[in-house]
């Protein structure tokens, strides 16, 4: 397959990409404004506005969750160009990876089209567009001796922007080095 082909192929299924998951938001948004609908009226018979937007949004929060948590959902990261992040954390990384065993490359991470366009950052080709995990849960690229990241240049946006310290998945405490249980 020629490399025009090919780049047309795949710019052709990232818009169908897009439009399946545009459509998929859309479904769950109103799967969730009649599910809050329902229980309102049945709870009170009666439908109060803040209790319906209560509800509404609860279930809209909680169809978002099973659409990321999904294996067949088709997404992008952001569409932010990764070069310019000047505002990125200030963690030391190679101190805290011997305590934290770099648990931030066991977390879902979502390739932008940028991070495609680069064919740098491997993606699983089972759950598009997700970084591709190892065997043992942990990113691709992330070194098993060292936790350190192999394509640390050109990782995606949301590694560059990612933030542990305050991530309750990963530290009870950050300031005191105690982790968060395995679950």
């Amino acid at each position: 397959m020629s490399d025009a082909l090919r780049s047309e192929l795949e710019e052709a299924l990232r818009f169908l990409n897009h439009n399946t998951q545009a459509q998929r938001l859309d479904r769950a948004d109103l799967i969730a404004t009649l599910q809050a609908l329902v229980e309102t009226l049945v709870a009170h018979g009666v439908l109060p506005p803040a209790e319906y937007e209560r509800r509404r949004q609860r279930a809209l929060d909680a169809q978002k969750i099973a659409l990321d948590e999904s294996p067949d959902v088709v997404k992008l990261g952001p569409a932010v160009d990764k070069y310019a992040i000047t505002d990125a954390p200030q963690i030391d990384c190679a101190s805290i990876i011997p305590i934290c065993k770099a648990r931030c490359c066991t977390l879902t991470v979502f390739c932008s089209a940028q991070d495609l366009d680069e064919r740098v950052v491997h993606w699983d080709y089972s759950r598009p567009y997700r970084l591709r995990k190892r065997e043992d849960g942990y990113c691709a690229h992330s070194e098993p001796q060292t936790g350190r990241c192999g394509i640390y240049d050109k990782r995606p946006a949301i590694c560059r922007t990612y933030d542990c310290r305050d991530d309750k998945r990963i530290w009870v405490d950050f300031e005191k080095r105690i982790l968060t249980e395995p679950s």
